[in-house]
């Protein structure tokens, strides 16, 4: 397996593969880089062109605008999970393309481009859900799964604050705070959304109190993903 650009999420693809068997190799576009990607126990290099003769699939995971310096050509699948390349873009890489988005939690994975089993069960060796999608989703999906990690992180970290605020210690906060954001799912599963909050939010109680004061939080964060979704839009 062949990884273009050993960043964050090119390293956390590696990882996984490595830990499904694979062999692994990718480039980067520094001495420093292959320094700190040689620690991690990969077989790294300077030379794209390398690692595609050398890879059966090749994974793509540079910055948007390093995509022009990614000098390939190939009739071997390329797997992009660069942030608003359209797969127009690359086909001019390899004749087989996909575009795909996940993040570094690898929680799923998100792709379009013409099905393949053999793509189709790569990638569900790497996350528990692969999602084959149309294009168009993308753009949206890079914020929604992309970023996810850092969204829900930056969800969490304010509730610890504010049980820290009414006095809880940090610990505790933190150690309460992460059974729930981790449970939370199972419960609305089983009861709904709506379910949830009616099972626990008493009518006069504290419950319902603290939703109340929470109005606007929805608009607050459809606004932040639809702002950042906007980021991936050429200006004309």
């Amino acid at each position: 397996m062949g990884i273009i650009g050993l960043g964050k999420l090119g390293s956390a693809l590696g990882l996984r593969l490595r830990e499904r068997g694979y062999r692994v190799i990718g480039s980067v576009k520094t001495y420093r880089s292959l320094e700190r990607a040689s620690k991690l126990g990969f077989e790294v290099h300077l030379d794209n062109n390398l690692v595609v003769d050398k890879s059966d699939v090749v994974f793509l995971s540079v910055k948007p605008y390093n995509v022009a310096e990614v000098a390939i050509k190939t009739d071997k699948p390329v797997v992009s999970f660069v942030a608003g390349v359209p797969l127009a873009r690359i086909s001019g890489l390899s004749t087989r393309p996909y575009r795909a988005m996940t993040n570094i939690g690898l929680t799923a994975i998100a792709v379009s481009g013409e099905y393949d089993e053999g793509i189709d069960n790569l990638l569900k060796s790497l996350a528990p859900v692969v999602l084959w999608v149309e294009e168009k989703l993308l753009d949206p999906l890079t914020v929604v799964l992309g970023s996810g990690p850092a969204l829900v992180a930056k969800l969490l970290r304010a509730y610890v604050e504010a049980a820290v605020n009414v006095g809880v210690p940090w610990d505790l906060a933190k150690s309460i705070a992460s059974g729930l954001f981790s449970t939370a799912p199972q419960l609305v599963e089983r009861l709904g959304y709506d379910g949830v909050v009616e099972a626990v939010a008493t009518p006069g109680g504290t419950t319902i109190r603290a939703i109340t004061r929470m109005a606007g939080l929805e608009g607050l964060l459809a606004t932040a993903v639809e702002e950042a979704v906007a980021r991936l839009i050429p200006k004309s």
